[in-house]
């Protein structure tokens, strides 16, 4: 995605309107942020010749956003509207690829760039998110949740397309940003700013790299190896690093809530840790390095520091 004046007024405009998102609680004005990002993010898409993926996600989008609609005006209508309120749910998670309507999300990522990739897993999400976290019934949430967190982490297993892997890991994500929403609106904020971050930087690390596959990963150099894998860990939640910290709070808040869902919260993280150390493994196991490879690189050893501090001072924010 080349930034010529076309491409950043698009990305303004997302970046806007997400903004906006958060500053508003009317439901269709935010329907209407809502369909901006998506007619601000479909020409970025078409822009990279994968006009049949374009067509796809808007074709699902259109759908969900008609659905959306139509349940809030029943809403407005009927005296009891609680079928209309799972409308309203399944076309939220039909718009941001949560289990079981994700299948559509790996395919249509693996066919973008990794600029597009981030747009779609974070800033054109947080909008639906918002939403789904303003339903009266949260309740009606535990089942996709607990779906997208087995579906997600057994899926992922088996991928070596690094941008479905990614795609596997926002809908495994959603899940925990999902259960924040039990809890409180500042761990909901901080797991979504940590999450967001830790995306982009993954992504711009696969960009920067040319990365599509796995296996290319054994090609690169120490030093981007031993960073790129230290990202992967970090957003896998792997202590004591960055992403750890949020799943942390979010755990400890979930244990005294229900039993049962934090165990599938900490069953399906275990798996989802074991996909990211897997590729740490094969990058490390599958080339020979020489000695003078093993020294330690400061730039490296002051990122290490900063994954590891970041959560400390986060936590005596949070206290």
């Amino acid at each position: 995605m080349k930034m010529n004046f076309s491409n950043m007024m698009s990305l303004i405009s997302i970046i806007t309107s997400t903004t906006l998102s958060l500053m508003t609680n009317n439901w269709l004005f935010m329907w209407i942020l809502m369909e901006i990002n998506l007619f601000m993010f479909i020409p970025l898409m078409s822009k990279n010749k994968i006009n049949d993926q374009s067509i796809k996600f808007f074709i699902i989008q259109s759908l969900s956003s008609h659905l959306l609609i139509f349940s809030i005006m029943m809403m407005s209508i009927l005296t009891n509207p609680s079928k209309s309120s799972s409308l309203v749910l399944i076309a939220l998670l039909i718009k941001i690829g949560m289990t079981p309507f994700h299948i559509w999300m790996p395919e249509i990522m693996s066919k973008m760039s990794w600029n597009e990739c981030f747009l779609m897993n974070s800033p054109i999400k947080i909008t639906p998110m918002i939403l789904i976290n303003k339903m009266s019934s949260l309740k009606m949430l535990i089942l996709p949740m607990i779906l997208s967190l087995i579906s997600s982490s057994l899926t992922g297993l088996n991928q070596i397309n690094l941008k479905k892997l990614m795609a596997f890991s926002s809908i495994f994500n959603l899940s925990w940003m999902i259960s924040s929403f039990f809890i409180s609106k500042k761990i909901s904020f901080t797991f979504m700013f940590i999450y967001s971050m830790l995306n982009f930087k993954i992504m711009k690390t696969f960009k920067k790299l040319n990365l599509m596959y796995m296996n290319q990963i054994n090609y690169l150099k120490f030093n981007q190896k031993t960073k790129l894998n230290l990202i992967l860990l970090s957003i896998s939640g792997f202590p004591p690093l960055m992403g750890f910290f949020p799943k942390w709070m979010i755990l400890k808040e979930m244990i005294m809530k229900s039993n049962l869902i934090s165990s599938i919260m900490i069953l399906t993280s275990m798996v989802s840790m074991f996909m990211y150390l897997q590729i740490n493994s094969f990058s490390f196991t599958n080339s020979s390095f020489k000695k003078k490879n093993l020294k330690t690189n400061k730039l490296i050893s002051f990122k290490l520091i900063n994954l590891m501090m970041i959560p400390i001072i986060i936590m005596s924010w949070m206290n």
